[in-house]
This record gives structure tokens, sequence and C-alpha cells, in this order.
């Protein structure tokens, strides 16, 4: 039995339901005294009626919400289901809506080809279609068909009159995916902040500028992005813009509150990046094995293991590299964990050729029954103690690093980061000689040193090259400017992407010549990085002074 149930005109006109509704008179209590009409009662409803009156007036409404309920299936990934109400309303007429939702329920059963078919009858019979348009530039675009696919997204624009949003997204994703970048930028640069989707096009937007390495620049467009919107991708974005910038600290609460919002795991592998390079060793631990634990990524495992050996905690390094040939790997943690016991383990093997001949040399060098396990103090039971360093550090009389370094005596993180001076420079190879024995230990050192006084890439990224080069002539080695980038350039660019271009242009452009370098005009840690990679690369190192006497002494091992 169907009842007719009579609506107001206000409410059917907004629900798009006739005037009159059939209702099944079982589905009545289900109707009555609702604002909103369960899908399922309506569908019974219109049936029932079609099928003893196949009206076109009613017929209509039933087709629309045949329409309805596919997408509702489709999106629930009810396939056969969805399907079937495909066929209720190809009952009625195959019109370019029916082609349309058959184009997007081959796309979910991954039949692109048959897609493509139905999606292009749906715009033939009804070139009006925006929509159709805009869903084929998306297929042409997941295909790599990037030139059509552009010419789909602009017709969708066209024929909406520029009211439909989607394509202008639509079209940006097409040319960042084919590398177009200033065409991309042409079209964001010209959406007025009025966009329905404007954030959108911030987030492109600074992903663009990224890719072209205007850092500066896209940390401006994240920025404005966040103000319209707290999306944890502008963050996530943000947060390479920043680093790239030697902003390290900024970067890492970028991640922080992109993981807060989002819950990725994905972000917490960057988060342990971010914290190993600002030595907070403790921190990176915990967010790189959560990831590993869900991810069982094998980069991962490198870190972690990167960051045990760090830590001193080498058995439990040891314990992730049973499964898997990590021979290299695992060789290194022994080696490090036989010097921090004050002995050296001979026989090992490794593959890199610079570790290999910096491993030959320590076992060369070294007295197996004089190895410094506490270095001044500043090492205990062979691991770097970081309120040992800060007491260290406060002894030397340098404004910059006093302010920061009380701070982190007082358990704040300073709100402000400075570049490193020579003399600081001077203090922290000072230090890493005494380490010459325990490698890990220098490595902590590096990372920790440069946040406690610096809190910029540019300082961590010095003291990282300082440490790579010393470790490079101890293994007696010749040294090869290109061979040194082709080892460390990535970790200089992810700490400065500026001084990555600096020590680049060296090799494009040839190394500063000695004889043109003003030793005591060299002020600055990146001038003396520079001037130090001339020296090597030219084979004047022997030539290359300094005003400070813990960098001329750091020379002399370079010698």
């Amino acid at each position: 039995m169907i009842i007719y149930l009579p609506l107001k005109p206000e409410m059917a006109k907004l629900n798009n339901l006739p005037v009159r509704l059939p209702i099944l008179a079982e589905d009545l209590p289900l109707a009555i005294d609702r604002d909103k009409i369960e899908l399922e009662v309506v569908l019974r409803g219109l049936k029932a009626h079609y099928i003893n009156e196949p009206d076109d007036y009613y017929g209509s409404y039933l087709q629309f919400y045949c329409y309805e309920a596919f997408k509702k299936a489709i999106g629930d990934n009810e396939l056969e289901r969805s399907l079937g109400f495909l066929e209720d309303a190809a009952k009625i007429s195959r019109d370019y809506r029916y082609h349309f939702y058959m184009g997007l329920y081959y796309r979910q059963t991954g039949n692109g080809e048959l897609c493509e078919i139905e999606l292009k009858r749906s715009v033939e019979m009804n070139p009006d279609f925006y929509v159709g348009f805009y869903e084929i530039g998306k297929l042409l675009r997941s295909n790599g068909d990037y030139e059509e696919a552009a010419n789909y997204f602009l017709q969708s624009i066209e024929k909406s009159e520029g009211k439909f949003a989607l394509p202008f997204l639509g079209i940006v994703d097409t040319y960042i995916s084919s590398g177009e970048y200033g065409q991309a930028m042409e079209i964001m640069n010209s959406i007025p902040r009025s966009f329905s989707l404007y954030s959108e096009i911030l987030l492109r937007k600074g992903v663009v500028l990224n890719e072209l390495q205007r850092f500066g620049e896209a940390e401006k467009v994240f920025d404005e992005c966040i103000a319209i919107e707290n999306r944890w991708q502008c963050f996530y974005n943000r947060s390479f813009s920043r680093s790239r910038q030697g902003k390290l600290w900024a970067s890492l609460e970028d991640l922080r509150r992109a993981h807060e919002i989002s819950g990725e795991v994905d972000v917490l592998y960057e988060e342990a990046i971010a914290e190993k390079n600002l030595g907070l060793l403790d921190e990176a631990l915990e967010h790189c094995e959560e990831y590993y634990f869900h991810t069982g990524d094998e980069k991962a495992l490198f870190l972690l293991v990167r960051i045990l050996d760090m830590l001193g905690r080498y058995e439990k390094a040891l314990k992730y590299l049973e499964k898997g040939d990590y021979s290299e790997l695992k060789n290194t943690v022994l080696f490090h964990r036989g010097l921090a016991k004050g002995k050296a383990i001979a026989g090992l093997v490794f593959d890199n050729p610079i570790t290999q001949a910096a491993y030959l040399s320590t076992l060369a060098d070294i007295d197996k029954s004089t190895i410094s396990r506490e270095a001044g103090g500043l090492v205990t039971q062979g691991r770097l103690d970081i309120g040992s360093l800060i007491n260290h550090l406060m002894k030397f009389d340098i404004a910059g690093m006093r302010e920061r370094t009380t701070s982190f005596q007082m358990g704040m993180i300073p709100e402000t980061s400075r570049i490193a001076s020579l003399g600081e420079a001077g203090v922290y190879v000072s230090i890493l000689k005494t380490l010459l024995d325990l490698p890990s230990r220098r490595d902590l050192l590096s990372y920790s040193m440069a946040f406690l006084i610096s809190g910029l890439g540019t300082t961590t990224a010095v003291f990282r090259i300082l440490l790579h080069v010393l470790r490079w002539r101890r293994s007696g080695m010749a040294f090869n400017l290109e061979l040194f980038l082709d080892e460390y350039l990535e970790e200089i660019r992810d700490l400065d992407f500026q001084l990555g271009l600096r020590i680049t242009k060296l090799l494009e452009e040839g190394p500063i010549d000695i004889d043109t370098i003003d030793e005591s005009g060299i002020e600055d840690i990146e001038g003396f990085v520079l001037s130090m990679l001339s020296a090597l690369e030219k084979g004047t190192i022997d030539q290359l002074d300094t005003n400070d006497e813990n960098l001329k002494e750091y020379l002399k091992l370079l010698v």
C-alpha cells in the first residue's frame, strides 16, 4: 500500500522531492515528524509508485534518487549494490547522468578505459556538463596525459563560467605534475583571495615555491594559508621551507603541530630527523621507533641504529640488526662499542672506502691500552654528557653563547637563534679533538653543541663539515671536493640550503685561490669553511691561517 505524504513546498524544493511523496505504508513511521526522510524510504516509495504508474514526473524524481543512492553506495565501496542502482536508473532512461555515473563506477573498479569512454559519452550528450569535463581531466591527469587533461579542465572552467572551483585546482595540479611550475604559478597568482578554495591554492603555491627553492617566499605563503585554516599539510610543508633556511627549531615545531593535527604516522619520521639534527636524541628515538613499529620502513631502521649508536646504546642497536643483511652498519656499531669500552676491534670490513680507510687509520693510531673514555669529563660511561657539555661551555666568556647555554641550564629553549662565531667554532674543534677515539660521541657533539650555542642550521652544517673533513683526513685518503660533495652535500643542504649552494659553486666555478684570501678577513664560519675546502682541494691547506688559536690547531691536523 502506498500513502502520499503531503510536503511543505519549501521542504520539497530543498530536498528535490515531489510535494506529494509516495511512501510505503510500512515506512510511514519513518517519515512522519522528521526533518529529513531517509534515502531508502524515499527510494522505496518512488519505486513502488513508478511500477504502478510509470509517469515522467515521478520517474524523474526516482532517477535522481537512484543516482543519489549510487553515490552513497560507491562511496561505501559497495560496488555490486551501486551497479544495481544504475540499472534501476537505466530502466527510466540512459541520459548523460547515467553514463557519467557508469564512468565513476568503472573508475572505482579500476577499468580506466571504460571509465574514459563513459565519461566522454556523458559530455557528448550534454556539452554544458562541466562536472563531466572535470572528471575526465582528473582521469587523464592520473594517466599522465597532462596536455589533454589541462584542456578538459579549461573547458570545465569555461562551461561553468568560473563558478566551479575544482577544475582550477585540477589544472594547477596538472601543471605541477608535469613540472610546468611557471604556468602553475601564473594561474595561482591570478586567483583572488575570495576564491572558495583559496587555502588549497596557497598550499599548492607554497609547495611550488619550495620546488623552485624559493624557501623564504614559500614560508610566507604557508603563513598566509595557516592564518586562513590550520591545515596540517601547511605546517608540514612549512617545516621544509624553514629547515632549508636553517631554522631547525621552528621547523621541528611545525612538524609537531602537523602531527598533533593529523596523527599521520609519516610525520613522525620527519620529526625524528629534525630532533636528531638538534641533538634531541631521546625524543628522536621515541618517534623513530613508533614510526618503525607502524611501517617497518628500512630507512627508519638505519636512523634508529644511528640514534642508538650516538646514545651509546649499542646492544639495542645490534638487536635491531639481527635480521637482514646489514653488515656495514653492524660493523660500525661493533667498532664504536669497542672504542667506548676502551678497546679497538680488528678485522672488520666496510664497503664504504672512506669508512674503511678511517677505520684502518684509527686502528693504526690507537694505543689499545690508552683509549680515552672520559674525554675531559664530557663523556661518562662512553656517553656524551650534555649537562657536562653545558657546564663546560659556560666557562667561555662569549656573550651570545653564554646567554643560550644559561637558558638550557634553566631548562628553557632560547626564543632566539644566532650564528656561531669563529671563536665558538674554535671551541667546538677543541672539544672535538678530545673525542677522536669516540666517533659516535663526535657525531652527537656536532648536533648538540650547535643547538646549544646557536640553534641555526648554518652552524650545524659547519660543525658537520668540520667533523667530516677531519674524518676524511684521518682516513689518509687524498681530499677530493667532488667525492666529498657526493658523500655529504645532501646532508649540508638539508641543514642550510644556501651554504650547500655556495659549496657547490666551488666545484662549478673552481675553488677560491689561496692568494686572494686575506686570512684576517675570514670573519665568519661560512667563510672559514669555504676557504678550508678550497685550500684542501688545491693542496694549499698548509698556507691557510686564521686568528683563532683553536682553529689553527685544527688546520694542523688537516695538513
